[in-house]
Order: structure tokens, then sequence, then C-alpha cells
């Protein structure tokens, strides 16, 4: 879903979407983990954002499904051509796993993806790790909720 950043920048893509540039101007690691964290503690739906340089990226994380809007960051009224909207059959679950998984394969990187000065990178890891290990074990509690026949009113 994420690439390793290189440079101030991932790649994201979930199946059936595009591939997104997101910049270093969203701390996407710490940002996002803790959305999801709050996703799975409450069972709520939650939005996800980034940066394109110039457009803005937002993913609503849904139950059964992730929502993909990208729109132009200025303030005047957008047309449906300003917009591009996608939809991915990624449930919430899945979405947290991938997440997960991706930031724990990259943990140096992403603790320093948003690090001006480098001088605070070590804390910022123990810091990621702890809130990985948090949303691992949400994961695990959560996953009974995603079987089948099961749904969300």
């Amino acid at each position: 879903m994420l690439t390793k950043p290189i440079h101030g920048w991932s790649e994201f893509k979930l199946d059936g979407t595009l591939r997104y540039e997101l910049s270093y101007l969203d701390d996407i690691a710490f940002e996002w983990v803790a959305q999801a964290i709050h996703g799975l503690e409450t069972m709520m739906p939650f939005c996800v954002k980034g940066f394109l340089e110039p457009n803005r990226f937002l993913c609503t994380v849904s139950y059964w499904n992730c929502h993909i809007v990208c729109e132009d960051d200025e303030r005047y009224p957008l047309d449906k051509e300003d917009v591009t909207n996608e939809i991915s059959h990624t449930n919430m679950l899945q979405f947290c796993q991938y997440l997960y998984d991706d930031i724990s394969q990259n943990i140096d990187e992403w603790a320093s993806f948003v690090s001006y000065d480098n001088s605070d990178v070590e804390e910022k890891k123990k810091t990621l790790i702890h809130k990985l290990n948090h949303l691992k074990e949400l994961i695990s509690e959560r996953e009974e909720y995603f079987g089948d026949n099961r749904c969300f009113l």
C-alpha cells in the first residue's frame, strides 16, 4: 500500500486504484497510525490525508471499502473534473494490516520521514514502535468483526 519513503516521498496504492505520490508535508506514519488506532478502537470509519503537491489526497477507510478523493487545495468551488474519486474493495482491517506491515518493514525511514535535523529520530522511532504494537493488538482483537456473516450498522 505504501512504498518505502525515499527523499520525502512515498507511493500509495490500493487494489483497483491509481498510484499517488505522497510528500513529507504530512507525517504519514504517525498521523495514519493514530487514525487507524482510533478507527479500530471505536469501530468507526476514519480518514487519512496526504499532500500530493499541489493536490490534497484523502482516503476514507470505511468498513468494507476505501474511498479516495483527490482535490485541489485552493479555496474556490470545484467542478467534477477537478476531483478524482476512486473506490477500492479494501476493508478497514485489511487497510490497517497493510499500514502496519508497510511501516514496520521500513521503520527507520518512516521515523525520519518528517525530521528536518534528524535530532529526534530515535525518540520518534520508539514512539512509532509503541503505536504499531498497539495497532497490531487492535487488529487481532477486531478480526472477528470482519468475518463471514458480519455487518456494521
